[in-house]
């Protein structure tokens, strides 16, 4: 047989590989739009939806802008049979960059600038301090957070880990040596600092689970409440650290690695719903700050509708505040205002080596 008698097949398999392909991208993009509209609302209603929302944020994004792409090109080339393909490619393409968006972690308000803060706001800062100075320069600790001049102070992890567990941590005095004149709250690994008196400190109680280590109160307070008086109003400080997406002790590919997944998913809603509750009750300006452990577009983030994010005042189009290793793709810290508290100028700085997660910074008007 000719090689000229061969070719006329070629073209036939080109098409077949087109056809395939395009199919490919078509059921891609389908997924990806149900993916979307899916996270709203199993996020916090069935546990296995961690392991989904653990795909850094923007990758959200990222998917449909190239099947996009690819649906443009398919248009514009009109390949023979493969034009209404294209078409629906680029629909369902633009549907699911729609609906993407909001759920990415990208914030189009930065493109306006940043509001500054009106004369006399407070600053405040929210910080994972990672085990507190256990592992680095003590010196260097305090003198981070002296230099960030905060008036209010969130902090989270006021404590430190003794055979293999975490047990409570006392530097009151270097503190109060450091931060004159301010007025302290601790419950669990929570400490907030404030400039301004604190009227009156509460755990916002949740029923949880046994907890699994000899310390029951790092795992039962969750939340601290502190109500200080800033110049005759009293503003409701909520300092929190919810209990982590996943854990890393245990292999992915053990029941155990599962297991403690959904314990962590159960605790970190029944917290959810005992903040809203009590944010509720409360009619004072409010603040709402910390490690919530919750990433963009998460549907667990429904039990705080009505709060503000703080991260709108940012002049970040993409705030990130935690990294894994070298890769910096989630936003686990968070920071909300309601009730006449509004925040200005929000941003994430560097710890300098500290923590792996980025300090929250921002001023508070009320």
């Amino acid at each position: 047989m000719s090689l000229s008698q061969t070719a006329p097949a070629l073209p036939g398999r080109t098409t077949r590989r087109r056809v395939l392909l395009t199919r490919t991208l078509l059921g891609t993009a389908l997924v990806w739009l149900l993916l979307l509209a899916a996270r709203p609302l199993l996020g916090g209603r069935v546990w296995w939806w961690v392991l989904i929302d653990l795909l850094p944020p923007l990758v959200l994004v990222l998917v449909p802008l190239a099947l996009l792409a690819a649906g443009a090109a398919l248009t514009l080339r009109r390949p023979r049979g493969l034009l209404r393909e294209g078409r629906w490619l680029t629909g369902l393409a633009a549907l699911a960059l729609i609906a993407a968006v909001p759920q990415s972690g990208l914030n189009p308000r930065a493109l306006d600038g940043q509001e500054q803060p009106p004369p006399g706001a407070l600053k405040v800062m929210s910080w994972d301090t990672l085990e507190w100075a256990q592992d680095n320069d003590p010196d260097h600790f305090h003198r981070y957070l002296k230099r960030q001049q905060a008036d209010i102070y969130l902090l989270q992890e006021y404590m430190e880990i003794g055979n293999g567990e975490p047990v409570p941590v006392d530097d009151e005095e270097r503190l109060r040596a450091s931060f004159p004149g301010y007025h302290f709250a601790v419950a669990g690994e929570l400490l907030t600092m404030s400039r301004f008196p604190i009227e009156e400190q509460s755990v916002v109680e949740a029923r949880l689970p046994d907890p699994v280590t000899s310390w029951d109160d790092y795992w039962n307070i969750r939340v601290l409440r502190t109500d200080v008086d800033v110049d005759g109003t009293e503003v409701s400080l909520y300092n929190v650290h919810l209990p982590d997406l996943f854990y890393l002790e245990a292999s992915p590919f053990s029941a155990e690695f599962y297991r403690i997944v959904a314990d962590l998913d159960h605790r970190r809603t029944t917290v959810l719903k005992a903040l809203q509750r009590d944010i509720e009750s409360n009619d004072n300006p409010k603040v709402v700050a910390g490690v919530l452990n919750l990433v963009p577009g998460s549907g667990e983030l429904r039990w705080l509708d009505g709060l503000t994010d703080a991260a709108h005042s940012s002049g970040s189009f993409y705030p990130v505040s935690f990294w894994v290793g070298k890769l910096q793709a989630w936003r686990l810290d968070w920071a909300f205002s309601a009730t006449g508290a509004k925040t200005h100028r929000y941003r994430l700085t560097d710890p300098e080596g500290l923590s792996s997660h980025r300090a929250q910074e921002f001023f508070l008007s009320l």
